[in-house]
């Protein structure tokens, strides 16, 4: 690019690391449409293959669901037994406290249980008194029926009371071997000195048939419900079915019976869920079919206009190519591809394409030597892209240039560049960093119109320049800009750059300029290596916006 004659001298080239290399003349030319041999044999035979596994998945979900619904029923109907089991321990034990509190006298205890087994949905059929201590047991009092208990031998009744005496409450008592299938209850009070045993017997159905109440809200289940944890058909209580084996699915629990246990096993006579989830697999699996044969009578049609549609793509490709190669050669014509050569300052610059799009961008970095001692650097971006953003950047760039000869400080060269743009008539706004440095005094006088603040690093460390940041150009209009000159010292060096370089989405602006300070603390060596290292490792994989840093270091 032409330089003003006070900037023209020996130029070195400025390293240009990290940009893309533009899209070759000749685009590649994607291979020549395939004929569909078999293509609708392949689009039916996938086709199906979806759909008997969305039918297989929704047959699943059915099941499953109706398990779950199953396993809910059971266990509510497990809470309404564990609920009914107080009735049958509770007069137990009321038994037990008035026989101790009479000295186990006939009429209290007949009065107690004549009401619980005359009643024909009563608890029990009999209950007797027993004397927990005696040489030959024999009850002392029995109300309703004969007991199946007192047909059983005795060292069988003495069993009860010795299994009665260390459970903590009711034992009950296996019975359905008897003629008339009962089940007994035993209880002592749990207490030293106990001499009464209350002994009731509940009838059982003989046919073990009991059918669900069909008001009940269990009327759509079968049940089985058995003495003890397995499903022995010998301890049967009683089912739905009289004894036959429950079919189909089938889910059971197991609820605490005094010093037993019983299992209480369901399955649904109907679908728990409702029809339409248990009809789904069936939907879907002729829904697949008739889609499928859609699909297949459009392949015929996809395959001939697939030639045409590679024919565009290879065009759009073959675009694509040129329009990029054009940004990028012109991002490069408007940044600097060389640098002057200042006495006692080392410059290097890097450009980096943004990894999207393939508009130009408004970065920009420039170099403007005044004298010998003197030198402006300039880092701005133009807000947008595309060609509109680059020719704002351009008229930018070269105004800053012919203010900077002029001699105007920084503050001035941002207030006078304020004229120029307008975001309310251009539509464009600019960040923009200005500033002097001047080696014979050892300052660095700078003017920030709202962009990130250049870094200072010294002696392996690094410091951000305490700039008052003003609004971008462009955007109140003209407006007084402010500076601030902060001393530097021989191999310090500057850092400027545009926000393409901190930003990135997902992270703080904080993060992008800490990740900035570690890197530029990297140990001295050339101005080159260390503008690459601070690539490397702040934005290792590119940014999606486009990145400009410049590099500026007083040599010793």
């Amino acid at each position: 690019m032409d330089l003003p004659a006070s900037a023209v001298a020996d130029v070195k080239p400025a390293a240009t690391v990290g940009k893309r290399e533009p899209v070759g003349a000749e685009p590649v030319t994607p291979p020549r449409a395939r004929r569909f041999y078999g293509s609708t044999f392949t689009v039916m035979l996938v086709g199906l293959l979806i759909t008997a596994v969305l039918s297989w998945g929704a047959s699943a979900v059915h099941d499953s669901n109706e398990k779950r619904l199953l396993r809910q029923r059971v266990r509510e109907a497990a809470a309404v037994l564990t609920a009914a089991i107080p009735n049958v321990q509770t007069p137990l034990s009321s038994g037990a406290v008035l026989a101790d509190a009479t000295n186990g006298q006939q009429p209290p205890f007949e009065g107690l249980f004549r009401p619980l087994v005359t009643t024909p949905r009563g608890p029990f059929v009999s209950a007797s008194l027993w004397p927990v201590q005696g040489v030959t047991p024999a009850p002392l009092v029995v109300v309703g029926k004969p007991l199946e208990l007192t047909a059983q031998p005795a060292d069988q009744i003495r069993a009860v009371l010795s299994r009665a005496s260390r459970a903590s409450g009711v034992s009950v008592i296996d019975l359905l071997g008897a003629p008339d299938r009962r089940l007994g209850y035993a209880y002592i009070e749990p207490k030293p000195g106990a001499r009464f045993m209350v002994y009731a017997e509940a009838a059982l159905p003989k046919n073990r048939r009991a059918a669900v109440d069909k008001n009940s809200a269990f009327a759509d289940l079968g049940y089985a419900l058995y003495l003890g944890r397995t499903p022995d058909p010998a301890r049967l209580l009683a089912s739905s079915t009289g004894g036959a084996l429950l079919r189909g699915r089938r889910a059971s629990t197991t609820v605490p019976f005094g010093d037993s246990q019983l299992l209480f096993v369901m399955t649904p006579h109907k679908e728990l869920g409702g029809t339409l989830l248990a009809r789904l697999p069936y939907l879907l699996g002729a829904f697949g079919v008739i889609l499928t044969l859609a699909a297949a009578a459009l392949v015929e049609r996809v395959a001939r206009r697939r030639a045409h549609a590679e024919m565009l793509a290879a065009e759009n490709a073959r675009l694509y190519a040129d329009q990029r190669t054009i940004a990028q050669t012109l991002q490069r014509s408007l940044v600097p591809e060389s640098f002057p050569t200042v006495p006692s300052l080392e410059i290097a610059g890097r450009y980096v394409a943004g990894v999207e799009g393939m508009d130009v961008g408004g970065d920009w970095y420039d170099v403007v030597p005044l004298d010998d001692h003197r030198v402006v650097v300039v880092v701005g971006d133009v807000s947008g892209r595309g060609l509109h953003a680059a020719t704002m950047m351009a008229s930018l760039r070269f105004a800053i240039r012919a203010y900077a000869v002029e001699g105007d400080p920084p503050a001035e060269i941002l207030t006078k560049l304020a004229r120029l743009i307008s975001l309310e008539r251009d539509g464009q706004f600019a960040t923009v960093v200005c500033a002097v440095i001047d080696l014979n005094a050892g300052t660095l006088t700078v003017s920030n119109a709202g962009h990130p603040a250049p870094l200072l690093v010294r002696s392996g460390r690094t410091e951000f320049v305490p700039t008052d940041i003003d609004v971008p150009v462009g955007v109140t209009g003209p407006a007084p800009y402010r500076q601030v000159t902060v001393p530097i010292t021989r191999g310090a060096t500057l850092l400027v750059y545009t926000d393409g370089l901190v930003e990135r989405r997902g992270q703080s602006l904080a993060r992008g300029l800490q990740d900035l300070e570690n890197a530029a603390a990297h140990p001295n060596g050339a101005l080159e290596d260390l503008l690459d290292h601070v690539l490397r490792e702040v934005i290792p994989n590119g940014s999606s916006d486009d990145t400009a840093l410049m590099g500026v270091r007083w040599q010793t």
